[in-house]
This record gives structure tokens, sequence and C-alpha cells, in this order.
């Protein structure tokens, strides 16, 4: 074709409408990662719910103990947090995924065995905890950064939505089911099921094929935002310091990072851990069945979050979203203080309610948020830095709430958490790059 007929056909083929995106339900590795996430999110919420329940049960922890398991879980994100960034922006992030989710499923197996063997004890617990801990870090800093690669930058948020969704879904459910199946079966039983879970999760996402880097290629390099040869030429302080500097210096990052971090100082995996199995069971005299039931109920507002969070940013802007969202878990738990025995279900129901619409809506704005203005090459490092923040609180809340918990009563430390979990707004509200945000940017800049 030549001349005119070329041009014409050029100008034709400018003018036609593009064509519509895939669905993210008909890709492929979309929708192994996804059935994946799904899974292990399950199993999860088992280990959630039980592992406290075992320990204040069968190996009869006081608060201050069930504070230190929980702090044992997430204390690797404060030793390694870092360096996993650093190292995962050059690794396979779905092969460490793979090998987490084995690694987690092996650590999990102990819990049964010492059950069988009677050597279950707080030390094993806790040892339990800092192994799924430590294989969880690699994950989730893979898993944030590899989200990209698999579905594109564009369609991150949609993404994320339906994550959180089935997240959501995994909240809704798996409490009620794991307190059913605590009426059947010993607590050390219902923990085989997240092993397991983990199990299917590594065979999955070893199904998955993403286009980009082949496997064990730089992702930056091969994605052709970062020139540089690979790491052994680059000293590790220097890539940490690099991830570092990026969240410090943007602005929203910065801010996004200093409220997530107080919020779970008193959230869900910091002082909460250890005092809402406590309240509930002991001062509230629930059964595990009922707790679960009070969470069930009060987890599907987090359905909610999921599901209207893309709307609610067109509504109210992402910044107003954010502001709100986060005000909302402080308020379920100054809810959660005045519960009294006799209207206790329907009281954490509500409480839980708040907690969960808030912290999933939250964590669907700021997560794509921070994947949209991180570029490829800082996905990791940028993981790993905001993940070292807002992780790092979580055992210094789980220790202090436990031991909070058995010096003043589970109830005042409640208020006292509540107040914490109310100021986590402040960084928020004083940031002007958050409060005028409308929606999204498209473009990172690399």
């Amino acid at each position: 074709m030549t001349g005119t007929g070329a041009r014409t056909a050029a100008a034709t083929t400018a003018a036609l409408p593009p064509d519509p995106p895939v669905s993210l339900w008909r890709q492929r590795n979309f929708a192994a990662l996804w059935s994946a996430h799904t899974v292990s999110q399950f199993g999860t919420q088992l280990g959630f719910f039980v592992l406290p329940v075992l320990a204040l049960t069968t190996v009869g922890a006081t608060p201050a103990q069930l504070g230190l398991v929980s702090a044992a879980e997430t204390l690797p994100f404060l030793l390694v947090g870092l360096p996993a960034g650093a190292l995962l922006d050059q690794w396979d992030r779905r092969r460490v995924m793979v090998v987490a989710d084995a690694g987690r499923a092996v650590a999990l197996g102990a819990v049964p065995l010492g059950y069988a063997f009677d050597l279950l004890s707080v030390p094993l617990l806790c040892a339990v905890a800092f192994v799924t801990g430590l294989f969880t870090v690699f994950f989730d800093i893979a898993d944030q950064a590899f989200l990209p690669e698999v579905v594109g930058r564009r369609r991150i948020a949609g993404a994320n939505s339906r994550l959180e969704f089935s997240r959501s879904a995994a909240e809704l459910s798996g409490p009620g089911l794991a307190g059913l199946l605590l009426q059947w079966v010993t607590a050390p039983l219902v923990l085989l099921g997240d092993a397991v879970s983990y199990l299917v999760s590594a065979l999955l996402l070893g199904a998955i094929r993403p286009p980009g880097p082949a496997a064990g290629t730089a992702v930056g390099t091969a994605a052709g935002t970062d020139p540089r040869p690979p790491a052994a030429r680059e000293r590790m302080r220097t890539r940490i310091a690099e991830g570092l500097r990026f969240v410090l210096r943007h602005r929203a990052l910065r801010s996004l990072a200093l409220a997530t971090a107080v919020a779970n100082l008193a959230g869900l995996g910091g002082a909460l851990s250890a005092l809402l199995p406590a309240f509930a069971l002991r001062d509230l005299g629930l059964s595990p069945g009922r707790l679960g039931l009070a969470l069930t109920l009060g987890n599907a507002c987090a359905l909610l979050g999921a599901l209207f969070t893309a709307r609610l940013v067109r509504l109210l802007g992402l910044g107003r979203l954010l502001l709100a969202a986060r005000c909302l878990p402080g308020l379920g738990v100054l809810l959660l203080a005045t519960a009294e025995p006799g209207r206790a279900v329907p009281t954490l129901a509500v409480a839980a309610g708040l907690i969960a619409c808030g912290v999933t809506a939250y964590n669907i704005a700021q997560v794509s948020l921070r994947q949209a203005v991180t570029p490829a090459a800082l996905q990791a490092r940028m993981n790993a830095s905001v993940r070292f923040v807002v992780w790092g609180t979580l055992p210094l809340g789980a220790a202090a709430g436990g031991l909070l918990g058995s010096v003043v009563g589970p109830r005042p430390a409640l208020w006292a958490v509540a107040g914490v979990a109310l100021l986590s707004v402040l960084p928020l509200l004083l940031s002007r790059e958050i409060r005028t945000l409308r929606d999204f940017p498209e473009d990172s800049g690399n």
C-alpha cells in the first residue's frame, strides 16, 4: 500500500474507537491470582480467629501473653521488611509468593503436631507466629508489587477492589465458620484448614505466567524502567535508602504511612488482637461460637466497603473518602468498649461493622493510590518501606495492648485504644495533598 491509500488506511484506523478492555475476570493470570488470594484469605481468617481462642482456652494465656503471640507474628516486618523490599525488586515475585505460601503451611502444621505430643505452649505459639510472619513479610510485599505486572497500572483500583471483596467475604464468613468448627473439632485441627489453604494458594500462583520479565530477571530492568545492571553491582543499603527516600519525600505517601502506622497500633493486628478475644470470651462471657457470630454479622459491612469504594471516590473525592474511612474504626472501638453481657452480640456486631467498613474502604483507596504514584522499578521497595513503617507498629501495639489489658483490665484499655484510633486521621487531615485529591493519578512519572 502506498501514498494516499496508506494515509487513508492509517486515518481510518486512528478514527476507530479503541478495543474495549478485556474484563479482569477473563484474564487468566488475574483469575489465578484472585483465586489464590481468595483461598488463602479464607484460611487466614480461620487462623486469625482460632489462634487466640487456642491460646486462651487450651494454653490458658493471659492478655499479656496473647499480646506476645500477636507481636511475634508482626515482628518480622521490623526486622527484615526493608531488605525484603530491596531483594524483591530483583527477584521473581511470583516464585517468592509460592515459596512463602508453602512455608506458612509448614509452620502452621507445627501446631497440631504440638497438640498431639502435648507440647503446646505460649513459646511454641510465638515461634509459629514468628515463622509465619517472616514468610508473610515476603509474600505481602511481593503481592502488592506483583499486581501491577498482572493487570497493568490503569486497572489497579479495579483489581484491588476485587481482591478486597474476597478478603471482606472471608472476614464475613471466616469467624462464623471457625466458631462453628470449634464446636465439633479441636482448635489445632481447625488450623490445618489454614495450612491447606496456603498450599492450594501456592499451586494456583504457580500457574500464573504474567507478561514481562522472565523468571529471575530484575523487574525494573526488564520493564524498561531501570537501565542499571543487576543488584550485584549495587549495595543493598543503597537500594533500601532509595525506597525510604521515595516514601519519605513523597508527601502523600508519607501522610498515608504515618496515619496507617498510628491506626495499626490500635487495630486488629495491634492492641485489639490481644484485647478483643479476652474481653469477649472472659469479660462478656461469650462462647467462641457466639463471638464468631457477632464478628460475622459485623464483617458484612466490609462487603459494602469493597463494593462501593469506587463509587464513593467519584462522589466524595479520594481525599474525603480517606478521611472518613480512617475515622470509622475509632468509632467502632468506642462502641465496643460499651458492650455489656446482656447485649454483647449486637454491640460487637455493630462495632465490628464500623471497623470492617472503614478498614476495607481505606485499604482499597490507600493501596491503590500508593501503587498509582510509584514507578514500577520502586514498587517492591516502596511497599517494603511503607510496610516497615505501618506494620512496624503492630508488635508494639499488640504487646502494649496485652500489657495494658492485664494491668487495668480490657474495658479501660479499649477506651484508650479508641482514642489512639481516632487520632490516626490527623496526618491525613493536615496533608493538603490528601485533602484535595479527587481521583487516582494515571501516570506515576516513570
